[in-house]
């Protein structure tokens, strides 16, 4: 929407191509954000199956970061520097994210407030459970 996000509008709606967090997606991004390597974690739900079991979960799952980065990645992609410079997002997560979901970003303009928009923004696993919800600001105008 970088193109057309020169008229943003209440109630436009974006949706992002599908995202599949397969377990070598979080190895790849879990190198990338250790490298150089500053902390060593012991084992945990995101590696061990064990620990994710006795965590409750039935397998191991994916970092909350990382899905904040395909909800900010997506917004980035959609509205450029609009985004990237006087934005913000403020979110939840509301499910876990296991190796293998396949997510979808969704944004929708509900208002604008001064010279920015607010959008209401979610992330879906292919079950169409959201799994992040929350809301972002964009600025109306170029930066």
């Amino acid at each position: 929407m970088t193109e057309a996000a020169g008229e943003i509008e209440v109630g436009a709606k974006l949706v992002s191509a599908a995202y599949v967090l397969d377990a070598a997606a979080a190895k790849a991004y879990g190198g990338a954000i250790e490298s150089p390597r500053r902390r060593h974690p012991p084992a945990g739900i995101h590696d061990d199956e064990q620990a994710a079991r006795t965590a409750g979960f039935k397998a191991p799952i994916a970092a909350g970061e990382q899905t904040i980065a395909v909800i900010a990645q997506f917004l980035g992609d959609s509205f450029g520097a609009r985004f990237l410079r006087g934005g913000r997002i403020d979110i939840a997560l509301t499910r876990p994210v296991f190796f293998g979901d396949t997510l979808t970003s969704h944004a929708e303009v509900e208002r604008i407030e001064g010279e920015h928009a607010v959008l209401r923004i979610r992330v879906e696993n292919q079950r169409g459970e959201s799994v992040l919800t929350g809301s972002a600001a964009i600025r109306i105008a170029e930066a």
